[in-house]
């Protein structure tokens, strides 16, 4: 066909929007490896946002945008995404049928699996299987309630960004560690499309849109991977194989349970507790510390046992084969090394970095190395390409 009516890729600027942390970044997906442009994260107070929840809209918007013109970030659409008890992925077997058929029928298949009034929720699905027996085929289902991608939206609008991307937060760090480990990289799941509704239409449009294209290096693994992100208030658990999502599931376990209790237990000042969270052990007991970070990290074990039993019951795995670290709990001192002890299996903490170019005007001395694994959900989405017309 004619050149000129060949639509152009474009780059999105990802927006992580944390609990704790905001980090804006920007990739060069023109050349083959991957450059990161623009980069720049901030700190949010405690208290702006508690259990996924915006305590302090004016504040959040005011650190997205400080954000944002720290990094210098040119006028491009955004990618983002939403984690939490609002979201659910779930894998579902329903009756062999077109994909036409499957987006009338979702809605009640979803009604017996999740948990949310279904007119409040918004949802999708990507077919896994085709045939898996007995006429049926296996899809995984996505659903978020409505008021926090259109809250997510309009929360970038406010601070005077275009919304383009609303995905799930697992999907991006899954799309991050399989590109940089040259997997085979599944198809956005989450509202791709170019224009998301404005603030009171009645309905989104669906999570998937065609406007939207994933670098997809060529390999696969028969492994099965655990993403461990550890965030500031949640852990995100994603089981993974061969580019397919096994099981995913946010725990209430973040990093500041693990800074309260290093702030109560060690009688340090929120700041400092920090300061230990991010691995700076000078003039605290660091074997406190230690104790502490098993105590607390035990309770990621335990919220992930009912993961691998799941897993176990349903015939697809007797157990997971690697585990991977990302978010700022990857600095935590010995969680690493606890999960790797109890499960036994090769453990990593994720380093996208290494395997992207970027300005070295970007990072000070040795922050690039210390921030890579927190940026796993960001370079995940900005890895998302837009398309223009």
């Amino acid at each position: 066909m004619f050149g000129f009516l060949k639509k152009k890729k474009k780059s999105l600027i990802a927006m992580d929007i944390g609990s704790n942390v905001i980090k804006v970044l920007r990739l060069d997906t023109s050349e083959e490896r991957p450059v990161i442009t623009h980069f720049a994260m901030k700190d949010l107070p405690p208290e702006a946002i508690v259990d996924g929840e915006i305590m302090d809209r004016e504040l959040v918007i005011q650190i997205i945008q400080d954000c944002a013109a720290e990094a210098d970030i040119p006028d491009e659409p955004v990618a983002s995404a939403v984690a939490g008890r609002a979201v659910i992925v779930k894998k579902i077997v329903m009756d062999k049928m077109s994909e036409e058929d499957a987006r009338e029928a979702i809605y009640w298949e979803a009604e017996q699996h999740v948990p949310f009034d279904i007119d409040d929720i918004t949802l999708d699905f990507q077919v896994l299987h085709e045939d898996v027996g007995a006429d049926q085929m296996e899809l995984m289902l996505v659903a978020a309630k409505k008021d926090m991608i259109l809250g997510q939206a309009e929360l970038i609008r406010d601070a005077g960004f275009r919304p383009e991307v609303i995905d799930v937060a697992s999907f991006a760090n899954q799309n991050c560690w399989e590109y940089l480990s040259a997997e085979t990289v599944i198809e956005p799941i989450v509202a791709d499309n170019p224009v998301l509704p404005e603030p009171g239409d009645d309905d989104i449009a669906d999570f998937v849109g065609d406007d939207s294209e994933t670098l997809e290096p060529e390999a696969n693994t028969d492994e099965f991977v655990a993403l461990l992100d550890v965030g500031g208030g949640l852990t995100n658990v994603h089981i993974v194989k061969d580019g397919i999502p096994y099981f995913t599931k946010d725990l209430p376990i973040g990093v500041a349970h693990f800074t309260e209790e290093f702030q109560k237990q060690l009688g340090l000042s929120w700041e400092t507790a920090q300061q230990v969270a991010r691995g700076q052990l000078d003039g605290v007991d660091k074997d406190l510390v230690l104790d502490i970070v098993r105590t607390v990290g035990s309770e990621i074990y335990k919220g992930l046992e009912p993961s691998l039993s799941y897993l176990k019951t349903a015939g697809e795995a007797d157990g997971i084969d690697r585990i991977v670290l990302s978010g700022g709990g990857a600095h935590l001192p010995g969680l690493f090394q606890y999960l790797a002890e109890v499960y036994a299996i090769p453990s990593e903490i994720a380093d996208p970095l290494a395997c992207l170019d970027y300005d070295p005007d970007l990072f000070a001395a040795g922050e690039a190395e210390h921030l890579s694994p927190l940026l796993t959900v960001g370079i995940g989405l900005a890895l998302r390409e837009g398309v223009s017309s």
